[in-house]
């Protein structure tokens, strides 16, 4: 039977309940009375004994994400104690930083027969395995969210911004919101992220993609891509001296006289950290504010506790993981290792659950059994693999609070639509 996956110890052993084998009784043969009466006891044939499945484990656990690597470690370990009775067998090995020891590590998973690789974590590294592993005629579950590397057999299991814009504009969009600008840095997030926003917005009935702009990741400032965008729809655009004033520090500026409203709904900010605060500040400088104006993010924004704490970004929507969820598996996890995880470390925690469930069948991480469409339920949430090898997430949308606390205005879906869409 196909059987969702539920990363809980009871809903687990109901599963395991569930696909009890079947015996069957063959049926006695007639004998003839000419024939001697069988011996008492016939030599008997052992069944020949199923090797353990191992899965390789591909973690930078030395260089520059050594801490991340262990935490995903860990949550790969606590993963198999909340599945309980598996004979799965992790074959841990340090990718290092680079996709040359990546490369070198998932030989020496495969070589100790390993049947599917989890990781590596970084998109260069997963492009020098999945070759390797292909040749191999094994899997690969990435913890990257780069979907230029994903392909049949290589899977990506992170939280890619594609999913999480489309999210965020589908929500906005159902309150009503139908005028969508975007900014976003000039890098290759910033392109996947602009091109995900078109996408999005292109499906809604009646929405506009106004505006789009992008800005140098250099130390220069983002003024002149904001300037543009906040100029759409004014008529005579923004005023000399706001354009001068602009310059200043945030802290220095004053705010501008009255404009009229700009000629969107809702702003994609689609970057993280201090950029975001900056922008925020110059946008406010035009009076280009939430929730007047609908600010819009990405999960970036949350490594950065200090910018979800902006008072420019309250009344903000982001599409991300739900904050419950992922509060209860932290809180799991200082339990067991006395110390709160990298929220990244879930995804270890996902995928070696996984590879435990599917470890007891036969055959076993089929690419029909990895990407079952009704998708399975995770640490925070449900999440399913798709034949082209990206990862879907049920995704929640908050709206910042005061203090960097959140507030879920759309909570995350319990259950995949049927099938996967086109993208």
């Amino acid at each position: 039977m196909r059987s969702r996956l539920t990363l809980s110890l009871i809903a687990l052993l109901v599963v395991a309940g569930c696909a009890r084998t079947q015996v069957t009784t063959p049926t006695p043969l007639p004998q003839s009375s000419s024939v001697p009466a069988a011996p008492e006891s016939l030599p008997v044939t052992p069944a020949p004994t199923r090797p353990a499945p191992k899965v390789g484990l591909l973690l930078p656990l030395t260089g520059s994400a050594a801490s991340l690597g262990q935490d995903m470690l860990d949550a790969a370990q606590m993963a198999l104690f909340d599945v309980g009775r598996t004979d799965l067998e992790l074959v841990p090995r340090d990718t290092g930083d680079k996709p040359q020891q990546a490369e070198i590590a998932a030989r020496a998973a495969l070589d100790a027969g390993a049947e599917l690789l989890i990781g590596p974590l970084f998109a260069r590294s997963t492009s020098a395995v999945a070759p390797v592993a292909a040749q191999r005629g094994v899997s690969v579950i990435s913890f990257s969210n780069d979907a230029s590397i994903a392909g049949p057999g290589t899977y990506i299991l992170g939280f890619r911004p594609e999913e999480q814009i489309e999210r965020v504009v589908g929500y906005a969009a159902r309150q009503g919101l139908a005028r969508f600008a975007a900014l976003a840095p000039g890098d290759a997030y910033g392109v996947r992220a602009i091109a995900a926003w078109r996408q999005a917005v292109a499906r809604i009935p009646g929405a506009t993609a106004v505006i789009a702009q992008t800005y140098p990741t250099d130390s220069s400032s983002p003024t002149a891509a904001v300037r543009q965008v906040a100029a759409v729809g004014r008529p005579g655009g923004l005023p000399a001296e706001a354009a001068a004033d602009a310059t200043a520090e945030p802290g220095a500026r004053t705010a501008s006289p009255g404009l009229p409203p700009p000629g969107f709904d809702s702003l994609l900010i689609a970057d993280g950290g201090s950029r975001v605060g900056s922008i925020a500040a110059l946008l406010a400088y035009y009076d280009v504010t939430s929730p007047s104006t609908r600010f819009l993010g990405t999960m970036r924004w949350q490594d950065d506790p200090a910018l979800m704490s902006d008072a420019g970004l309250k009344g903000s929507w982001l599409a991300t993981w739900p904050p419950d969820a992922v509060e209860t598996f932290a809180g799991r996890f200082a339990a067991v290792y006395g110390r709160r995880p990298a929220p990244l470390a879930v995804l270890a925690y996902d995928a070696i659950a996984l590879a435990a469930l599917l470890a007891q069948g036969e055959p076993r991480f089929t690419q029909s059994q990895l990407t079952d469409p009704q998708g399975f339920i995770g640490g925070v949430g449900i999440f399913r693999l798709r034949p082209d090898g990206l990862a879907e997430h049920g995704l929640a949308v908050v709206e910042i609070q005061d203090r960097g606390s959140v507030r879920i205005v759309d909570p995350a879906p319990q259950a995949f639509a049927a099938g996967f869409a086109s993208r």
